[in-house]
């Protein structure tokens, strides 16, 4: 199964990290990584993905791990990963 990934640079200290498996031109799966590099340490702050089978939103605090997940019920796959990467489109 093709796989994609690569990264968005937004700033010295913020990038998305894109990562998706599509068969026979439909999305499987994927997971898109808001990062925050803060005194030389990465940090996850926000993470799109379909583990579970439904697409859905974490949002992640430093200190106190999951604070908040929005679920995807009922939304096609490419419709949540393009809300995650809006200014990407070769997927």
């Amino acid at each position: 199964m093709p796989s994609k990934d690569y990264r968005i640079w937004l700033s010295d200290k913020a990038y998305i990290v894109v990562e998706f498996v599509m068969m026979r031109g439909q999305i499987l799966s994927f997971v898109v990584l808001l990062m925050l590099l803060e005194d030389g340490k990465e940090s996850n702050v926000a993470r799109y993905d379909t583990a579970h089978g439904t697409p859905h939103l974490d949002r992640l605090g430093k200190r106190h791990g999951l604070l908040t997940k929005t679920w995807y019920i009922n939304v096609r796959m490419d419709v949540v990963l393009r809300r995650a990467v809006p200014l990407q489109g070769d997927y």
